[in-house]
């Protein structure tokens, strides 16, 4: 970006340095985290994108990977894990309909929005209730909360799509909505939306949030390259990997940690975590 374009130089936002660490599924060419529990990882990879490979979920605990076998499932990606280990995420079932999933202790149940073409389930929070979206009949995106199996749809006022990525424990939630003019994130507060911009993007998605309301995700510059940023206390600060193409922030916990996804190079996706 240069400096006219750029938050950081502008004062609009400020740099953000965490230490970070790759987490990478053996073999494979491609890495994603979405989410972390402090000691166990989750997310997806695919040994070869390029040959349309699917996306296959993993958890990462102690140093040990380990795929995440969803029954009957021909993709599988784990995008949220919550204080008891309920691990959620989405699959494509043997019909090729998009669903959401949980998993409890190794035992897996469907999260299906009623009456919907497809389901994610995105994130999760240490009460159990589960965020996502869902496709509906005339194929348009709306968020939703589950609480107890019972849906609540979302949606961003005026918005094209509404998509809810984090919840934290009052129930505040967030996510991404989109319009004429791009992609926007939202925070969902007491029934009450606000839309979050990062200054100057030409898109902003936010995934997570904690239970002292700070928010994770990332954004897209004039260049179109995604870089990862905070917001707390009203202020953004912005958060990239040294030397990498590309950073999206995924969550970030109650102690400040954070996961996501890095882009080196060669334009290889890698998973990472971060204090």
């Amino acid at each position: 970006m240069a400096a006219a374009d750029d938050a950081v130089a502008q004062g609009l936002a400020e740099a953000k340095v965490y230490a970070f660490a790759s987490v990478d599924y053996p073999g494979a060419a491609e890495s994603l985290v979405f989410d972390s529990d402090g000691t166990t990882a989750v997310g997806a990879f695919a040994f070869d994108p390029g040959s349309n490979s699917p996306l296959t979920a993993f958890t990462f605990i102690g140093g040990i990977y380990q795929i995440l076998t969803v029954p009957s499932s021909t993709l599988s990606i784990a995008t949220g894990i919550n204080a008891t280990a309920l691990i959620v995420g989405a699959y494509e079932d043997l019909g090729g309909v998009l669903r959401g999933f949980a998993n409890n202790g190794g035992t897996f149940s469907n999260v299906d929005f009623p009456g919907a073409n497809g389901t994610q389930a995105i994130g999760v929070n240490d009460a159990g209730q589960i965020v996502g979206l869902y496709v509906d009949a005339a194929n348009n995106e709306h968020g939703f909360v589950s609480s107890g199996g019972t849906f609540t749809a979302i949606d961003f006022p005026g918005a094209t799509t509404t998509a809810a990525a984090g919840i934290n424990a009052a129930g505040d939630v967030v996510g991404v909505w989109s319009d004429a003019t791009g992609s926007h994130g939202f925070l969902r507060q007491a029934g009450v939306f606000t839309a979050i911009n990062f200054p100057l993007a030409t898109g902003t998605s936010a995934f997570g949030i904690n239970d002292t309301g700070e928010i994770g995700g990332f954004y897209s510059d004039a260049a179109g390259t995604n870089h990862g940023f905070i917001y707390a206390d009203g202020a953004f600060s912005t958060v990239d990997v040294a030397g990498a193409r590309g950073t999206q922030l995924t969550r970030i916990k109650n102690g400040g940690q954070v996961t996501g996804v890095y882009t080196d190079a060669l334009n290889e996706a890698h998973g990472l975590t971060g204090q």
